[in-house]
Order: structure tokens, then sequence, then C-alpha cells
């Protein structure tokens, strides 16, 4: 089992014995159980990624927080019109992803050399970076008034750092889960699934075939919940943030800190 799940279970100490050559074939699939939770806790993570994305968006005068991609094709179009101030400023989100990346990545090799597991530590790391954007957004939202102001700019790159850690954290702690940050590939896989369950390649009622869409049926799990969940945190960080503006990442803020606490309780392999 990996360490990426949120589960205690999935953290525990393998056994001193050696297991036999169909023990290992089997224990090389994950079980449901750890499967489920591997999908729960994509999900909760993209759609606190979906969240902070639209909250950024519409707070900040279209500005992505989680969509680098996003950021860049901006970029590209403001650049086309000559001495484009905006352009410019959202160009320094990039350098400032990048650096809040190779700064967790840092950090989750220094705490593996000490023996320990990075998963609670980037998940603190988080869950502090979305309180910190979240309190810019409060305290700098009297000077947040035009899309060129620098405070515009700070609150963006606290939240650009959030998402920066959480696209590390699921490159490194949480290897086996979906992507949570970027839709693009879930979505593409998951049409593909769906277009295999409805015409299907292999025939029906075979072993082969039977396996084929068992595996099929996982697949639209793994990476339809993701996409569900990421959708659903966009539709509600979009509307809470229409009302409360970004007092509103307290709550992915307050959802980050439950998977920390619970990621803190599990006796984590190192």
């Amino acid at each position: 089992m990996s360490e990426s799940s949120l589960s205690p279970a999935d953290f525990s100490e393998p056994s001193p014995s050696e297991p036999s050559p169909s023990s290992r074939r089997r224990s090389s699939r994950p079980s449901v159980p750890a499967l489920r939770n591997d999908v729960a806790s994509a999900t909760v993570l993209s759609a606190v990624a979906g969240y902070v994305d639209a909250a950024g968006f519409l707070a900040l005068f279209g500005m992505f927080t989680a969509h680098v991609t996003g950021d860049l094709v901006t970029i590209g179009a403001a650049l086309a019109e000559p001495l484009q101030l905006s352009a410019i400023a959202r160009l320094a989100m990039i350098p400032i992803f990048m650096m809040s990346v190779a700064a967790t990545a840092l950090l989750a090799r220094r705490i593996r050399h000490r023996g320990s597991a990075p998963l609670t530590p980037l998940l603190a790391l988080m869950t502090a970076a979305l309180a910190l954007f979240c309190a810019t957004g409060v305290l700098l939202e009297p000077f947040a008034d035009k899309p060129d102001s620098w405070a515009i700019y700070l609150m963006g790159g606290t939240g650009v750092v959030a998402m920066g850690v959480q696209n590390t954290l699921m490159r490194d702690a949480l290897k086996s889960f979906s992507p949570t940050t970027i839709m693009t590939g879930n979505l593409t896989q998951f049409t593909i699934d769906l277009v295999e369950m409805v015409l299907p390649a292999s025939e029906r009622g075979t072993r082969r075939g039977n396996l084929v869409r068992a595996e099929t049926r996982r697949r639209l799990g793994k990476f339809g919940f993701p996409l569900g969940g990421f959708m659903l945190g966009a539709v509600l960080g979009a509307w809470l943030t229409r009302y409360w503006g970004l007092r509103s990442i307290a709550l992915p803020t307050l959802v980050s800190g439950v998977l920390t606490a619970v990621s803190s309780r599990s006796p984590h392999k190192h």
C-alpha cells in the first residue's frame, strides 16, 4: 500500500514475514477500501483546487491560482498589446509558482532524509498557505480596486503559492491519486472509458472482456469523481466569493486543515 492514502490502515507497517509469490501478486493491486479512500481524498482535494481557482478568478480580475496554463494564455494574449503592465505583473506569477514548487519539493526531500513521511507536513504547509491567501484577501481588499493594483498581485501570489504546494503534494506524496488541479487529463481518460463501456473493444461475456470492463469501471471512478469534485468546488467557490470575497477561502482552508489532522493521526510508513 502506498503512503498516498489518508486512511490509517494504508500507513500500517508491513508484516515481517516473507510473502509468497501468489500473495505478492495479489498485493500488487490496491484493495477496494484503499481505492475508495484514494478516490474520496482526491475528490476532496480536487474540490479545494476548483474552489480556490474560481474564487481567485472572480476576486483577482481573471487571475488563475491553480490553473497556471490559463495564466500563461492570458499573459500571451495581454502581451499582444503594447506596454501591458498587467501582463508583466501576471508574468511574475510563473516564477512564484516555480519557487513554491521547488521549495516544497526540497522540504519533502529533507523530511524523507530524516526518516519521516512528508504527507502531513505538506498538507500543513498547504493549509498555512491557504490561510495566508485568505488573510491577504481580507486585509488588502480595500486596495484591490483595479487589475494592475499591487494588492491584486500580492493576494494572487499567496494563492499561487498555496496551489504550488498542492501540485507538488500530488506529485510527491500522493502519486497514486489522479490529478487534482488540472482536469484536462481526467476528462480525457473519463471520456475514453465511457466509450469503452458503451462500445467495448473486447467481446462482452468473455473473461478478457469482463476484466477490461472491471478495470474501466475502476478508472471511471478514479478520474470521474475528482472531475466532479473540481466542478462542484468551482461552483461553490464562485458563489460564495460573489457574496463574501476572499473571506470565502476560509472554507477550503478548513477542509485542508481537516485532511492534515486526519493524516497526522495515521501511523505513516517511512
